[in-house]
């Protein structure tokens, strides 16, 4: 569900790009939000192009789970891996959250 290891930003883009980053580890286990939604949460931000580059950017899949971040919740938008993986790790987390309910 989470990872404890710690990453090391400072050689990752902007310190925009970093705190999208940061607020990605943030989203929930089986949750998403929109890159609108993103976008508005960072200081007011309604850069959504911004926010969108910052995430194809990330660093590490693994650890940064950006395949929570949708364009909207009927379309989950692209991925480095491709759209069927990121809706395939989207089922995933919330088909454990609901076998786990």
């Amino acid at each position: 569900h989470s990872f404890t290891v710690p990453i090391d930003y400072s050689s990752f883009g902007t310190p925009f790009q970093n705190k999208v980053v940061k607020m990605i580890e943030n989203i929930p286990y089986g949750t998403t939000i929109s890159y609108r939604d993103l976008a508005a949460s960072i200081n007011g931000s309604t850069s959504v192009r911004s926010v969108a580059h910052a995430v194809a950017l990330n660093p590490s899949l693994i650890f940064i789970p950006n395949h929570r971040v949708v364009l909207a919740p009927d379309k989950v938008g692209s991925y480095r891996m491709g759209e069927k993986e990121k809706q395939r790790l989207i089922n995933l987390e919330e088909g454990y959250l609901n076998a786990a309910n």
